[in-house]
């Protein structure tokens, strides 16, 4: 995705929402699919990719034995998607779930650099994890336009 694409898709599918879980959940999806994109390079069809049906950690994995231990250059880190997966998993597979609120927002803050004064309103944190999820996006973006840049398929 181009970032205008990209910017397209998070402002449909992310900033119209309130729901802190909604957002987590589509923004998990999101940057999964940004990460079949960064993978898509190495494999001749796009089927080739889906045929191992992995799921986001084990391509975060394959990406990783592929590129090496930071595959996007460590400001969007792999700790950092492997603990948003974490928290997503949580969130996605205990109906009962409500701790993931402090790790989200620890998680937001160590993405976006910094921490305001109080994240306890529900405007404030849900704007640190939208600006979170859009930079990490962003981010993986511009890395991917320059993967296909070496590669020579833009």
């Amino acid at each position: 995705m181009d970032g205008n694409k990209i910017f397209h898709v998070l402002e449909r599918n992310l900033k119209q929402y309130d729901e802190i879980e909604l957002i987590l959940l589509k923004g998990h999806l999101i940057i999964e699919q940004l990460l079949n994109e960064s993978l898509s390079i190495h494999f001749k069809g796009e089927k080739d990719l889906d045929r191992l049906n992995l799921m986001f950690a084990k391509k975060l994995d394959l990406l990783i034995s592929l590129e090496g231990p930071e595959p996007f250059g460590g400001l969007v880190g792999v700790k950092n998607l492997k603990e948003l997966n974490r928290i997503r998993n949580k969130l996605a597979h205990n109906l009962e779930f409500k701790g993931y609120h402090s790790d989200l927002k620890k998680w937001a803050c160590t993405v976006v650099g910094y921490t305001p004064k109080t994240i306890n309103r529900h405007n404030t944190y849900r704007n640190m994890l939208l600006k979170a999820i859009y930079f990490t996006c962003g981010y993986m973006t511009g890395i991917n336009i320059e993967r296909k840049r070496l590669q020579k398929k833009i």
